[in-house]
């Protein structure tokens, strides 16, 4: 009965038909998106565990939380400054 029902939708004006419907495709990143997706997710863990560290500590100390998390931005920035270098395209010269 289901199989019956289901070649009659298949058949019907407007309906899914026998063929399944195309996969969706990945959009291709650039290094640069995939470098940046990464400093963001290690930035956010990184930055948690400084803030998880800091409530943890006996006396609470916000400078050297902020100092932690300076130091943590600091870093990302060194580190996208350093990914740009070494992911960085060499690009033919237009007048040849």
């Amino acid at each position: 009965m289901a199989r019956r029902l289901n070649r009659q939708l298949g058949k019907a004006p407007g309906g899914r038909g026998i063929e399944p419907s195309p996969r969706h495709r990945a959009v291709a990143r650039t290094p640069l998106q995939r470098l940046n997706r990464i400093l963001l997710i290690g930035g956010a863990g990184l930055a948690v565990g400084a803030g998880m560290l800091a409530l943890l500590t006996k006396p609470f100390n916000a400078q050297l939380l902020g100092i932690n998390l300076l130091a943590i931005g600091l870093g990302l920035l060194m580190g996208k400054g350093i990914g740009r270098f070494m992911f960085r395209r060499v690009l033919p010269t237009a007048n040849k």
